[in-house]
């Protein structure tokens, strides 16, 4: 069965530029995307600091990763469902060290084998840090690794990118393809050619919605859905049940 996987989307952290909301409201909100996600039907939600722009690439303020943690540990004890970790801007240790701490399952990581370039400086490559330091405290996590991330840019040709992408394959347990920015829609000729090079499973994260769903499930594993399925389609609003129940409903009517 294909993997349907929602974004729960934090609000700005404490410490953050933008923080406006103390952590029981934070959580609270926290816990209401994570109920219209399982009465929707999703099987897994990430847990994303998206609101803490702008983002650090090497470090978060303790405070704010204290409020994550705390956060995430509720919702992983809340769900019927799997949770997922990610920690902006790639913070593998963090992610790492927080799914350890609180029980959830997978991390995403977006760039793992390759360097990238975005608004907040120079991102990976990470594996050979984040494999060590998986094994050195014995962590089960299990590792969803992005393929040119969006919101960045290479920092080699593209026509090198499949030996990258092999990278991943070998080392990661999931590949994460996506649009160049947050809500865009995947090129449905390049997710294919990428099914052609990559063996692990495939998930889609960006403009995931309920008339591509089923093209993409035709090519793909599973897919992170965020914006669609928020109010208004806006992505930092709360989950809409509705709009989430008809999203699960276009995926499992293939």
């Amino acid at each position: 069965m294909k993997k349907l996987i929602g974004m729960i989307h934090l609000g700005s952290l404490p410490a953050s530029p933008g923080n406006k909301l103390d952590l029981e409201r934070l959580e609270e909100n926290a816990l209401a995307d994570l109920d219209s996600l399982e009465k929707a039907g999703f099987e897994s939600a990430i847990v994303e600091n998206f609101s803490d722009e702008p983002f650090r690439v090497d470090s978060m303020e303790l405070e704010a990763f204290a409020a994550y943690v705390a956060i995430l540990r509720t919702v992983v004890r809340k769900a019927r469902i799997e949770i997922g970790v990610s920690v902006q801007m790639n913070l593998w240790r963090e992610m790492i060290a927080a799914s350890s701490s609180t029980g959830a399952s997978f991390i995403r990581i977006a760039a793992f084998t390759e360097e990238r370039i975005c608004a907040e400086g120079r991102i990976g490559p990470v594996a050979a840090e984040a494999l060590r330091y998986r094994k050195a405290i014995n962590s089960t996590v299990r590792i969803a690794a992005d393929v040119q991330v969006k919101h960045s840019f290479s920092v080699i040709s593209e026509s090198h990118s499949n030996y990258f992408v092999q990278m991943a394959d070998r080392f990661a347990d999931y590949l994460v393809i996506t649009g160049s920015t947050t809500g865009n829609a995947i090129d449905m000729a390049y997710l294919s050619r990428m099914r052609e090079v990559i063996r692990k499973p495939i998930w889609v994260g960006s403009g995931v919605s309920e008339e591509n769903v089923q093209d993409i499930l035709r090519i793909a594993d599973g897919v992170i859905v965020g914006t669609s399925i928020k109010v208004d389609g806006q992505t930092t609003n709360q989950v809409d049940l509705d709009r989430a129940s008809r999203l699960v409903k276009m995926a499992r009517d293939m």
